[in-house]
């Protein structure tokens, strides 16, 4: 059958049947009349279908039969989806002789109604439902006739038995062509649209909604009416949006089918795939009938609109297989998807130049076919089935759409947030797996690679903008929603202030059954440039991106992350006033930080950390940076103010909980070589100077003024450091002006430590129990002190490849560790 709009049945008149020459003849009539035929018709028509299906179920005939046809009658192919897919298609779109419809040539030429001939269908000569979904593509400029016809000339004729199509019959057979309706696939038996109308209520709750979390879950079905404005705006009615005189500023996406002849022609095309595709695979199993996976719904809508949109994004697929296959690419989590790949020698400007050719074709079709439909239109409202070319926030937003009209639904969450430290828009299918619920993400923008959301890689690429990942919510295992569910949040007003930076606060909250630590950042938007904005989320990116890809027990765990935005209203009432706020929830540890516990040991007189807990400490950081180097991630802010220690929890060796945290400065090595996800956007590159002085590499401050490239060896430095104020509750550098400090630095050389222990480290492991240089210690304390400083020294050699490796450091005192107990015992 062929569903098309009067321009798309005058653009493809040579494809489609002829109409009767009273048609012809009254086609002056209708037009001069067709406002209200039109409206009359459609009632009429509706009418009809839900006395007929009244009439069918007292004559008895098959439920099946009835039911399919009545709901393909009335333009609801998503029903039929669920229905038994090896059904011959005669059940499906047939209709018995009694259901001939004589219609007026008015309604003929108006292609309101279906009129098809039941014994024809079944023998295989009727039309096909891909005709239907071509002819609606075609009204939206898109090219797709052919390949629709091509694609599916035969599924529908196999499924009844038939290996042949008699052109001239069906021709013959479709003496009225159809056309779209704009009512509800909910609401069947109503022949009056206006009362299946969702309230503009319920459509702005769920726009609202959208625009200030970003999120809509499964149980959110969009519904006709939706609106997509953007978050970089406040939200308001749609009315209100209609009257902005910029037509230059970004278009406002419109879901609303009974306005939108195209996309009912999509949604009907879509539904006609999902029903074929459950057709086959019910053809392909020997008459054993298995259900079509939920995903592989989602990916075939995801390819459809791909393919509605102006296809996929195939930028560097040849380069990244060539690199997989080969062995050459980077390692997870922090995948090579540009043309770098492991070279230390890229040509950056060169690379910039060509992603950038690949990244913009698209894009610029997009921006200037929005352009032309606004001027068009004279509106930034934008009816999402007029857009021929979309980018991530259209197809995002159909593919939940379309997700939402399939029966069953297909159970999809419309997300946005960041790839790759770009603005995008995706989805997530939730598929059950036992007893939980697995996130697969799916974009529209790639739909031909599809995994999970727990991937590595894509775990640290797509951010949303609000994600819990507590492994303490039981809810989740049970709850399909919980995993992105931004009521899940504790409120930030409620909690208490922990302490506070110059960049961030530090707020102590409950997060579901745990004690928390919340890390928020507050921007206040008013005059601040474009550029500040986007520093202002990237840095929460980053350090999100950070803790994502760092699993260790040594390094502070991440619950969840928001990034939010309000707009908050002038003394005239105007929301002129844009305020950010992220938030990192982390887990809470009770003794604070090894800064705070070296000061208040200070104030009692000790000179040092004892030895064990100093052993402790150092073996759990140079763990931790095993996990940061084995990613080629550098911290660039080692130091005890950073390390956190609950001395009053234990591992599972009695030893103290240590961790390491704050990674607003780590990045990935080669950052500064890549555009791809390796590359940390507003964070600074590891060739400039980043850090506190005091703990700071020599070559990092020589980046001060020149760009100047250093490696993981940095982090060893401020290793080193630690120690110092591990061995003398001293901040290095003690007492010396930031002028001195800096020359030291500059010059390659270390912090001292205290006399007493520049004379045990000169000594020979043999000597240190007879001078005890001053120390009044058992012989296996004065040992492991004589180690610390030895180590200390190693860490801040000058030249970095003489210092040991992260690994070497772990080993090291893992040897010293047993070596302690050993003798103890």
């Amino acid at each position: 059958m062929l569903a098309e709009s009067d321009a798309g049945s005058r653009h493809t008149s040579s494809s489609i049947s002829t109409v009767s020459s009273s048609n012809s003849r009254s086609l002056t009539a209708r037009k001069s009349s067709k406002q209200w035929k039109r409206h009359h018709l459609q009632q009429r028509a509706r009418q009809e279908r839900l006395n007929n299906s009244r009439k069918w179920r007292g004559e008895g005939h098959a439920q099946t039969s009835m039911k399919e046809g009545q709901r393909y009658k009335s333009g609801n192919l998503d029903a039929l989806a669920s229905e038994t897919p090896s059904e011959e298609a005669s059940d499906i779109i047939g209709l018995d002789d009694d259901d001939k419809q004589l219609l007026s040539p008015e309604a003929e030429s108006e292609n309101l109604l279906f009129s098809v001939e039941d014994d024809k269908i079944r023998s295989g000569t009727g039309l096909h439902v891909e005709n239907c979904s071509c002819a609606g593509l075609e009204s939206t400029g898109k090219e797709g006739n052919d390949e629709c016809s091509k694609h599916d000339s035969s599924s529908l004729s196999t499924a009844n038995g038939a290996t042949e199509q008699d052109e001239g019959s069906s021709s013959e057979n479709s003496k009225a062509v159809c056309k779209t309706k704009r009512h509800s696939d909910r609401d069947l038996d109503n022949p009056k649209p206006c009362k299946s109308r969702k309230s503009m209520g319920e459509n702005s709750n769920a726009s609202q909604k959208y625009s200030s979390v970003s999120f809509c879950s499964i149980e959110d079905r969009l519904p006709d009416g939706f609106y997509d404005a953007g978050r970089d705006r406040p939200f308001m009615q749609l009315t209100g949006y209609e009257q902005t005189p910029h037509l230059d500023s970004r278009e406002v996406i419109l879901v609303d089918r009974k306005s939108d002849e195209e996309l009912d022609a999509i949604a009907l095309s879509a539904q006609a795939l999902v029903l074929h595709l459950k057709q086959l695979n019910g053809l392909t199993k020997d008459g054993v009938i298995e259900p079509v996976d939920n995903l592989q719904i989602a990916l075939l809508l995801a390819l459809f609109v791909s393919d509605h949109f102006g296809g996929s994004d195939r930028s560097g697929i040849v380069e990244r297989t060539r690199k997989t296959v080969s062995g050459s690419n980077y390692r997870k989590p922090f995948v090579c998807t540009c043309s770098t790949g492991n070279s230390d020698s890229a040509n950056t400007s060169q690379k910039q130049i060509l992603d950038a050719v690949e990244d913009i074709v698209l894009s610029d079709l997009c921006e200037k076919s929005l352009r032309s439909i606004k001027s068009k239109r004279n509106s930034v409202v934008v009816p999402i089935g007029s857009v021929q070319f979309g980018v991530c926030r259209h197809r995002a937003v159909l593919l939940k759409y379309l997700c939402d009209r399939v029966e069953p639904p297909v159970p999809c969450e419309l997300v946005r947030g960041y790839l790759d430290f770009q603005p995008h828009a995706w989805n997530t299918i939730l598929v059950k797996k036992g007893d939980s619920w697995i996130r697969m993400i799916v974009d529209a923008c790639r739909p031909h690679d599809i995994r999970e959301e727990a991937d590595p890689e894509y775990f640290i690429r797509y951010i949303p903008l609000y994600r819990t990942i507590a492994p303490f919510s039981t809810e989740s295992d049970h709850s399909p929603c919980s995993g992105l569910d931004p009521g899940s949040f504790p409120s930030l007003s409620s909690c208490d202030e922990a302490g506070k930076s110059v960049s961030s606060s530090l707020f102590r909250c409950k997060f579901g059954s745990a004690d928390a630590a919340a890390k928020v950042r507050t921007l206040k938007v008013c005059g601040s440039s474009a550029d500040e904005i986007r520093n202002f989320e990237y840095s929460c990116l980053g350090e999100v991106r950070m803790l994502g890809a760092l699993r260790h027990s040594c390094i502070v765990e991440m619950y969840g992350h928001k990034i939010s935005s309000k707009w908050l209203p002038s003394a005239d009432g105007n929301p002129e006033h844009h305020l950010l706020q992220s938030a990192i929830f982390m887990e809470y540890v009770k003794g604070g930080s090894v800064k705070n516990y070296i000061e208040k040991l200070s104030e009692t007189g000790e000179k040092h950390v004892s030895v064990k807990l100093a052993l402790f400490i150092a073996q759990d950081v140079a763990a931790a940076l095993v996990e940061l180097h084995s990613k080629h991630i550098m911290h660039r802010d080692i130091k005890s103010e950073n390390i956190l220690i609950d001395l009053e929890r234990k591992k599972a060796d009695g030893k103290p909980v240590v961790k390491l945290c704050d990674f607003d400065r780590a990045v990935p090595l080669r950052s500064f070589l890549h555009t791809c996800c390796i590359a940390h956007r507003g964070i600074p590159a590891p060739d400039v100077c980043v850090g506190t002085p005091r703990w700071m590499a020599p070559e990092v401050l020589r980046a001060m003024h020149k760009p100047n490239l250093y490696g993981l060896e940095v982090d060893i430095w401020s290793y080193g450091c630690l120690l110092l104020e591990l061995l003398t509750l001293q901040v290095p550098y003690m007492g010396l002006s930031e002028l001195e400090i800096h020359d030291l630095i500059q010059m390659g050389k270390r912090p001292r430590l205290t006399d007493e222990l520049e004379a045990l480290g000169s000594c020979h492991e043999h000597e240190v129990a007879q001078s005890g240089s001053g120390f009044e210690k058992p012989e296996a304390e004065l040992e492991t002190l004589s180690f610390l400083v030895d180590v200390f020294r190693r860490c801040t050699e000058e030249n970095p490849t003489e210092r040991p490796t992260a690994g070497d450091l772990y080993e090291m005192f893992v040897a010293r560790t047993s070596s302690s107990i050993s003798s103890r015992s």
